[in-house]
């Protein structure tokens, strides 16, 4: 007798998963080794995927060899075309699927004792150990079984899928009887005995393509297995070679099956090596037989050296470390190491949504490899990363079909799910709907091009990319009732709760940034080689004026801002929608789409996972993070996070602006979404994206890492609870390693060529000692405008004179001393005060906006040169320390102001009047500033100019520098003159001595 899972411990695991989170394998001391101690067949399947072993051609589930189950071998080869049924079809619906199918077992053996099958005394082992190797990719497991009353089976199993040896998979199995003496056999069946996953009614995961064998050789040692039929089908060789010791044991190969069998007595021990190897086609058998003899010659001992060199080579260049949480610190180590096996080492292939680790998504690939996976490969291992971008550069004339059969005149639009090149969604609003797959695939290419410097395989997507921005003219225009705005319509965005929208928010932005980036490159390949680009244009039939569009629409692409709420809108009719109260379902009603209609979740304001946010993830240092933050805010309590790729934007948008506990929350969620099973479906597999995810936050989240106009540019946080974590990446062929603490940034070059030139704020150059830069004990500086950074004094002075001669109201620059710092309102309020005049609420709002025509018509000239002398340098010199920087200005101008002055993109946030309800000496605009750059208002400097600000800063428990006269601002805590006479030294003046004496930076 064998063990099974049925389907009724399969809905176990998912309510428990649901309800009781699985709980993290015991794991020990060693962050280099993933170690479970306890053993629960309910979360055998779960965790059979987490100690899975790949190498890019084959996966090998982490189950038990003695136990049936659910560990057949998964190959990236594997798979065929089933057509999809319609009742109604339509044209352009996909005609079929491709379906991926698992081969079988190269570990599964039946275990006999005593000429029986084996059934354990008892439903666990008595002692159970299962580790994985993470430098040197071996399972290494022990059990111990009671036999029965007296005698105990002890069991060693080690398992590789070496790197480079193709589809082989080798084990070695030691067992040993004590307890007593026993005959022990052990068969090595090559047949398709596999149970399917649960028969769940989940849209995630289908019933596996039925797999039959075909032929079985007489020695058991050599098969072949065939799926589908007539043109369609696929046939697989399997072929095993067993070594056993002689004088310890008997080979037994007849009957069609291979048997090592063993008589032991008390203590004694025996031992079988096996090695596995599949081949593709006709002569597959001849194929597979010759490459295991390979294999098999190299030996175990040769494949665990090449798997161990391999590994340190990857881990050479793609080392982390957290110091304060080794949890953590293994869930990435583990999340990284299964990026590297499952990434695919042909071209042919990508990397599908569960790797090699399950069968979830039936293999396909989808738009998060490009926009979650390569973007940490491309820094870890570029090699990786390549691969998947010639996967698709091979399959652009499946997409320009895809376009045809969708409609489109031209273009090439690639489809949503696959892996041979077409369309597999067989529900188009929540699949083929999603263009910015398009988008997508162009992100990762100029990603993979910045962080690599490889113009070769650009040059060879140029074609790709052309051809992907064409399908925006072709779903979008110029929408002359948006004022001339780019429009783009009837598609859905990540997000798979709200489908079929207008100006979907991500799919807008990504579009801008898929049509500047084709004719950015178009214009540098027509400068460097005018031949080539001449030929590829007229292959393309591509003209001047179609590459015009392209940066026309980029550059009038419809990204509104909604002025009532201050958010970006996930699309024109999202705000319009009831909120979907989803707080109050039980955990067992999630996800939601396996429980109601998508029309239902359509209609309300939902998000399965982040749209907008995802979209101010990938806009780095483009959107300002005021405006990150808002948004954040409005969506996290929309989202119900039922996709496992929600978290990682969600923590790197945390950590960008300020919200560390939030962003260490959505950290964990993303690394240990497969540990503890937290969505209750890692039987399927692994979830690749999470597992770049957990890298993602640790670079781009706590590190800050950004691309910033071909530069790496950095903006570091240590969240509470970490001693400090270090980061290794590629850039361009250099090594770097990035340390971090709560007092300083080290950042090392381990090999490459100087100069190197990063971006902290400031140019830095790394060393191979370690660059040293200490982080400040103030987090941000807070300015005023008026006064303090140009004069637009008089400007204000003129235009409420003008106002009051023609109101005749008294009013001179005496008088005008009082309205510093304050706002329109209160100024005009002031006035009339003064002049013993009373005026209604529609006469006081036409007089403010009299004054105000006037005062744009007196800056409507400003221009850099208006800048206080110094007050450039100032910011800049801030930023270099890396400190944020934001301003907060009574003037409703103050955005249009700082715009003309040249100066808006040193800010990271600009609060005016107009985002709040009561002006200066109140300190609501500083302690909103404050809280748009996400920091304590202890740890902000504020510089003023007027009395009123001065109070304003101080009322917020922030530390106050004035510029102007020490008698006037004598609440400040300290005074210059002008605003050149401040400098990053100065405002460490504001603070107490000893944390003044904390405070080194350099200008």
């Amino acid at each position: 007798m064998v063990f099974t899972m049925q389907t009724a411990l399969r809905k176990r695991i998912m309510e428990r998963a649901l309800l009781d989170k699985a709980r993290i394998p015991a794991t020990d001391a060693d962050v280099w080794h993933l170690c479970q101690t306890d053993f629960d067949v309910l979360e055998e399947s779960s965790r059979a995927s987490v100690f899975a072993l790949a190498n890019g051609v084959l996966g090998v589930r982490g189950g038990l060899d003695e136990l049936a189950g659910d560990h057949a071998a998964i190959l990236s080869d594997a798979h065929i075309a089933n057509p999809i049924h319609y009742h109604e079809s339509f044209t352009g619906f996909a005609t079929s699927s491709d379906m991926r199918f698992a081969a079988p077992s190269p570990v599964q053996i039946a275990l006999e004792i005593d000429g029986k099958p084996f059934v354990p005394a008892g439903d666990a082992p008595l002692a159970f150990e299962r580790k994985l190797g993470l430098v040197d990719g071996i399972l290494h497991r022990t059990t111990s079984w009671r036999i029965d009353q007296d005698r105990i089976l002890h069991l060693t199993v080690l398992r590789l899928v070496a790197p480079g040896a193709g589809a082989h998979c080798a084990s070695q199995i030691g067992l040993r009887v004590t307890g007593g003496s026993a005959d022990i056999s052990l068969s090595f069946p090559l047949e398709c005995q596999r149970v399917d996953p649960a028969a769940v009614d989940d849209p995630r995961f289908n019933r596996a393509t039925p797999l039959r064998r075909i032929s079985l050789d007489e020695s058991g040692v050599e098969a072949c297995f065939r799926a589908g039929d007539g043109a369609q089908a696929v046939d697989l060789a399997m072929v095993q070679a067993i070594d056993i010791d002689p004088a310890a044991g008997k080979l037994i190969l007849n009957d069609g099956r291979a048997t090592a069998r063993f008589s032991l007595d008390d203590g004694a021990a025996g031992m079988v090596e096996r090695h596995v190897h599949y081949a593709f086609g006709a002569d597959g058998a001849d194929r597979a037989r010759e490459l295991l003899q390979h294999n098999r010659t190299i030996g175990w001992g040769g494949l665990a050296e090449v798997a161990q060199a391999e590994l340190a080579r990857f881990w050479a260049g793609a080392d982390i470390a957290i110091s304060g949480d080794s949890g953590m610190e293994r869930a990435i180590r583990l999340a990284m190491f299964h990026l590297y096996q499952s990434a695919s080492r042909d071209n042919r292939h990508s990397i599908a949504a569960k790797g090699l680790t399950g069968e979830g998504y039936e293999g396909h690939y989808f738009w998060d490899t490009e926009v979650f996976v390569l973007p940490a490969l491309a820094f870890l291992a570029p090699e990786l990363a390549a691969p998947i971008l010639r996967y698709r550069i091979g399959t652009l004339d499946n997409a320009r079909r895809n376009a045809r059969q969708m409609g489109h005149a031209s273009g090439a639009l690639f489809p949503w799910r696959t892996i041979g090149g077409d369309e597999c969604s067989a529900h188009y609003p929540t699949g083929a709907a999603q263009y910015h797959i398009n988008a997508d695939i162009a992100y990762a290419l100029n990603l993979y091009r910045e962080a690599t410097g490889d113009a070769h395989l650009v040059r060879d997507a140029a074609p790709m990319l052309f051809e992907t921005a064409r399908i925006w003219l072709e779903i979008g225009h110029f929408n002359a009732r948006r004022g001339g705005a780019f429009t783009i319509h009837g598609v859905t965005g990540p997000d798979e709760y709200t489908g079929l929208v207008d100006n979907d928010y991500y799919t807008n932005a990504m579009a801008a940034r898929h049509l500047a980036f084709a004719a950015t490159l178009a214009s540098e390949m027509e400068q460097e080689d005018p031949e080539h680009f001449r030929a590829l244009a007229e292959e393309l039939s591509l003209t001047p004026r179609e590459v015009e569009q392209w940066r026309a629409a980029s550059a009038a692409m419809w990204l509104p801002l909604d002025e009532t709420l201050g958010i970006h809108p996930q699309d024109d009719s999202f705000l319009d929608k009831p909120v979907f109260p989803f707080a109050v379902l039980p955990r067992d009603r999630f996800p939601l789409l396996l429980h109601h209609h998508p029309l239902q979740l359509f209609r309300h304001q939902l998000c399965k996972q982040g749209d907008v946010v995802q979209a101010m993830h990938l806009a780095g240092e483009d959107v300002p993070l005021a405006a990150k933050r808002r948004d954040l805010a409005f969506y996290t309590p929309l989202t119900t996070h039922d996709s496992t790729l929600s978290a990682t934007a969600f923590a790197i948008v945390s950590a960008e602006t300020g919200q560390a506990a939030q962003a260490l929350d959505y950290h964990h969620e993303t690394a240990y979404v497969d540990l503890e099973n937290r969505h209750g479906n890692t039987h399927h597999g692994l979830h690749m994206a999470a597992m770049a995810g957990s890298w993602l936050v640790l670079a781009m989240g706590w590190g800050g890492m950004r691309i910033v106009k071909g530069r790496l540019h950095f903006r570091p946080t240590c969240p509470d609870g970490w001693g400090s974590y270090s980061f290794r990446l590629r850039w361009r062929g250099a090594l770097l390693e990035i340390n971090v603490s709560a007092d300083k940034t080290i950042y090392r070059l381990i090999s490459g060529d100087l100069p190197l030139i990063l971006d902290h704020g400031r140019k830095v150059v790394p060393s191979a000692a370690g660059t040293v830069l200490l982080r400040p004990v103030v987090d941000a500086v807070i300015f005023d405008l008026d006064g303090v950074l140009t004069d637009t004094a008089q400007a204000h002075f003129k235009a409420w004179k003008r106002l009051c001669d023609e109101e005749g109201l008294p009013f001179d620059e005496h008088f005008n001393e009082n309205l510093k710092g304050i706002d329109r309102p209160a100024s005009l309020a002031l006035i009339l005060e003064a002049a013993g005049v009373a005026a209604d609420a529609a006469t006081r709002e036409e007089m403010m906006t009299r004054k105000n025509k006037y005062y744009r018509e007196a800056i409507a000239h400003y221009g850099p040169d208006d800048l206080f002398p110094g007050a450039r340098e100032l910011l800049t010199d801030c930023l270099a320390a890396g400190l944020k920087i934001g301003l907060a200005s009574a003037s409703r101008n103050a955005r249009d102001v700082v715009r003309a002055l040249g100066i808006e993109n040193l800010f990271d946030t600009i609060t005016d009047a107009g985002t709040i309800k009561r002006g200066k000496p109140d300190p609501e605009i500083f302690l909103a500033t404050a809280q748009e750059l996400g920091c304590d208002p202890s740890r902000c400097v504020g510089v003023e100019d007027a009395a009123a600000g001065i109070a304003a800063i101080k009322g917020a428990g922030m530390r106050a520098i004035g510029v102007g006269s020490p008698h006037a601002l004598a609440a400040a805590d300290s005074v210059v003159s002008e605003i050149y006479a401040l400098d990053v030294a100065v405002l460490t003046t504001a603070l107490p001595p000893e944390e003044r004496d904390q405070l080194k930076l350099e200008k």
